[in-house]
């Protein structure tokens, strides 16, 4: 092998080594990079000489840079992203129906027993103008709180609403992403090119979609990034994206799928992560816990207004007590009769003489007033009273805000757990790059103080 070959050894060692250096000083570049995963070279031997029956070697070359990723794990990191995100969506509007349904001494439950004492009050002075009043001030009250608990759902709807139409361009424009990025990454490797950052940009806009909306991934025969919702419809195939949009319906945002020339209308059940949480909460949870509170509305109102006209009762002017409660009944005649009644019950009247204490119209006859507190005790609801059946709503509210943040804090862990394989596998050590720079470093000045004899060498035989 001749002295000219020796050069070109100790050369490929520069140049291996120079390479291992930058490869080394982006890594610590990116120690703190979301997402980056570590490179490594790559390095081998190149093609060794044969000369007078003896093989030599020729040195190494960077033949690849490798990046440093377990598919298993990333796939892990996706699927328990989009869990993640479900209940850290649904945590927030479940919390404000746990406040909103709450059972303090200002709550409904509150207002239904002040309601029954004014009640209560009446019979001990059943002529009397300030206890009457009283009744009708609570029936207020109580009737403007059940109102206030409609709005204050309505609102918590509005919220997601909110929500989900901020998140749609974001997801639109993360699908698009990843539809450009498989076409670059497919176009770079095919010219025998790095696509390492580029794939890191498109597991990292994955696991975010997944996050948002439950996707889920596979890869093509092209190595493309493919996606899917949980019912199939296709999300990013190759380098297309589909979109989506939304629209208001009866004042909820729905959210439309466009795939080609097909536009599919989407629900709660169609998505995982984010949407999911909202939608679930907006078109499940609140439904139930607004027909629950309207039932109780509805049973409250009806029952006082059955007990009133079933007794006769008498008001102060001498005349048939009226209702004191006015519900507006539901549109629909398929809902059920208690639709819509915490919003629309209201007390009838303001004037105080319109109470009917008793059913003989004499001054001291307190029968209904005493009747009426009684109800109080009732049991109407599925065996349950007034104030009981509000317990079990706002008990409800309370397990299931419970129950979430139960799930979220495991998923959470489990993220974390996840995160921390993957940055294993992935993540940069800055201490071990500081060791593999100054590995690299005494590969180099060994390669150039190689060249250097190497020279000497060709120097001493020119000389002769």
């Amino acid at each position: 092998m001749g002295l000219i070959t020796s050069l070109y050894t100790g050369a490929s060692g520069i140049f291996t080594s120079q390479t291992a250096v930058q490869i080394t000083g982006n890594n610590i570049a990116n120690a703190g990079t979301t997402g980056y995963s570590r490179q490594v070279a790559n390095v081998n031997s190149t093609t060794p000489l044969t000369q007078g029956g003896l093989t030599y070697g020729t040195g190494s070359s960077v033949d690849s840079i490798d990046r440093a990723s377990d598919g298993f794990i990333t796939k892990q990191l996706v699927a328990q992203s989009a869990t993640y995100g479900e209940y850290e969506a649904a945590s927030t509007p479940l919390a404000d129906i746990e406040q909103i349904l709450d059972i303090s001494d200002s709550s409904l439950a509150g207002d239904i027993d002040s309601f029954f004492d004014a009640w209560e009050e009446l019979s001990t002075n059943p002529s009397g103008t300030a206890e009457r009043q009283q009744v009708v001030q609570e029936a207020g009250d109580l009737a403007l709180h059940f109102q206030q608990i409609d709005q204050q759902l309505a609102d918590v709807v509005d919220s997601i609403n909110t929500s989900v139409e901020s998140t749609i361009p974001d997801l639109n424009d993360q699908l698009q992403q990843i539809a450009n990025l498989n076409q670059s990454i497919m176009q770079t490797e095919l010219a025998g090119g790095d696509a390492n950052t580029l794939r890191d940009e498109r597991d990292l806009l994955v696991q975010q979609v997944s996050e948002t909306c439950g996707a889920a991934s596979y890869n093509d025969d092209n190595g493309m990034v493919c996606l899917q919702l949980q019912n199939g419809l296709p999300l990013v195939t190759g380098n297309v994206a589909s979109s989506f949009s939304t629209s208001k319906v009866d004042g909820l945002t729905q959210i439309s799928l466009t795939s080609g020339a097909t536009t599919f209308a989407l629900d709660h059940e169609d998505f995982g992560g984010e949407l999911k949480g909202w939608l679930e909460v907006r078109d499940v949870t609140i439904p139930e816990f607004q027909s629950d509170i309207d039932r109780l509305a509805y049973t409250i109102a009806t029952d006082v207004n059955s007990l009133i006209a079933t007794s006769s009762g008498i008001d102060q002017n001498g005349d048939p007590a009226g209702d004191l409660f006015t519900l507006t009944a539901p549109t629909d005649p398929l809902a059920d009769a208690w639709d819509g009644a915490a919003a629309s019950i209201a007390v009838d009247f303001d004037d105080p003489a319109l109470i009917a204490a008793g059913v003989t119209g004499t001054t001291a006859d307190n029968s209904l007033s005493i009747d009426m507190a009684a109800l109080r005790e009732t049991t109407s609801i599925d065996g349950a009273t007034y104030s009981e059946e509000y317990a079990r709503i706002a008990a409800n509210a309370g397990l299931m805000v419970s129950s979430n943040e139960q799930r979220l804090s495991a998923s959470s862990d489990l993220m974390d757990e996840l995160s921390a394989k993957r940055d294993s596998v992935s993540g940069v050590s800055t201490d071990q790059e500081m060791v593999l720079l100054i590995q690299y470093q005494s590969g180099y000045e060994a390669a150039s103080n190689y060249i250097s004899v190497v020279k000497e060498m060709l120097d001493t035989l020119l000389q002769m």
